[in-house]
């Protein structure tokens, strides 16, 4: 969404936090009389607007939301509408589905309403929004962006998760056995039961893609390499883990926006 106008209501510009994020910084509206107003957008970890307020820091408008985006409580404390909801999202106040470019989503059930348009390539379950609604997002309602670029993460009964059991081991950062299996946070220090643990990266996708995975391509030889070794992952604690990752308030580049080995040599 970049603008919208209509008859009733002011034309809205929409400022994002930088040119490849779909997160709202602010919105200016322009009445009638050629006024300007600007609206800052106050979101959550994934992006999703909680509050809108002016210039002064006076609330206009906020909203609390379950998971999955369904609305608890919203109220509009100036006759102000804010429709946008997850990243690349805009709500149809007639029919309470998002819109999502390629199809809706709808944030009672947590899922879209239409099969994925990229069929199986963004994973076996066509409806699903994201593994996690907090710390992922899909703009484009296709797959997550995490999903259709980098892969699967490997589980902990794989054969990276394992590699990655035995290293942390040797680390004297887990012992125990089966269910009584406890591993050593490197956050805070505490033990945990493995069933808590997430295979987490030393070095985030997001982070990685960024920089270098985006060059060679969606789930390329090297990107499924960087995803499968053993050395870039640790298990830690789900809440750390997943809190950390929305904190580093990256979303991934599109693989337009690289110059990949394929084209280098027209351009070196």
């Amino acid at each position: 969404m970049i603008q919208e106008t209509g008859p009733n209501h002011p034309t809205s510009l929409y400022i994002y936090t930088d040119q490849n994020s779909y997160e709202p910084l602010a919105r200016i509206d322009t009445d009638g009389n050629q006024e300007q107003h600007i609206r800052y957008f106050h979101t959550d970890l994934n992006g999703c607007p909680e509050e809108l307020t002016d210039e002064n820091g006076k609330i206009l408008w906020e909203c609390s939301f379950q998971l999955w985006g369904k609305r608890i409580h919203e109220i509009e404390h100036e006759p102000i509408e804010q429709n946008l909801r997850y990243q690349g999202q805009y709500l149809d106040r007639e029919t309470g589905l998002h819109y999502n470019t390629f199809r809706y989503y709808d944030p009672d059930i947590g899922r879209f309403t239409q099969p994925d348009p990229i069929g199986l390539l963004g994973g076996f379950n066509l409806y699903q929004y994201a593994p996690n609604g907090l710390t992922w997002i899909d703009p484009w309602g296709w797959s997550s962006c995490r999903l259709r670029f980098m892969g699967r993460t490997p589980s902990k009964k794989s054969k990276t998760g394992q590699e990655v059991i035995n290293r942390m081991r040797g680390e004297k950062r887990i012992i125990g056995e089966g269910n009584d299996m406890y591993f050593k946070s490197s956050t805070d220090g505490k033990w945990y039961n493995i069933k808590d643990a997430d295979m987490a990266h030393k070095t985030d996708a997001v982070a990685y893609w960024n920089q270098t995975g985006g060059f060679h391509g969606p789930k390329s030889k090297d990107v499924r390499g960087f995803m499968r070794d053993p050395n870039n992952y640790e298990l830690e604690y789900f809440r750390h883990n997943r809190s950390q990752g929305a904190k580093l308030g990256q979303t991934y580049k599109k693989p337009e926006d690289f110059i990949g080995p394929a084209e280098k040599s027209s351009y070196f």
